[in-house]
């Protein structure tokens, strides 16, 4: 019986290790590229950056740290007025 819940044990803790980085894979693929301004500690200015590749989603910036945000459903990030605009006054062409 001890051999058994070992071997259950085992192989439970190598899934989770598995699950695991391939969680970290995924993750690792969606690091943002942006650099946001960086924070320095007085002003709490928020900035909106483009997504690299998406049009229907955009960063927010802050404290220096971007944070993928998406647009409603059937707009585009505009990066000139930094905000969700309609697909045909953004400015913006997906590269997918």
């Amino acid at each position: 019986m001890k051999k058994f819940l070992s071997a259950v044990i085992s192989a439970f803790l190598v899934i989770v290790a598995v699950s695991g980085l391939l969680l970290n894979t995924a993750q690792a693929e969606e690091l943002p590229t942006v650099s946001c301004p960086v924070y320095d500690g007085v002003d709490d200015i928020v900035t909106f950056l483009p997504h690299e590749t998406k049009c229907d989603v955009y960063y927010k910036c802050e404290r220096g740290v971007p944070i993928l945000m998406p647009c409603a459903p059937g707009t585009y990030f505009n990066a000139v007025l930094e905000v969700c605009d309609i697909p045909e006054d953004s400015g913006c062409t997906p590269k997918e």
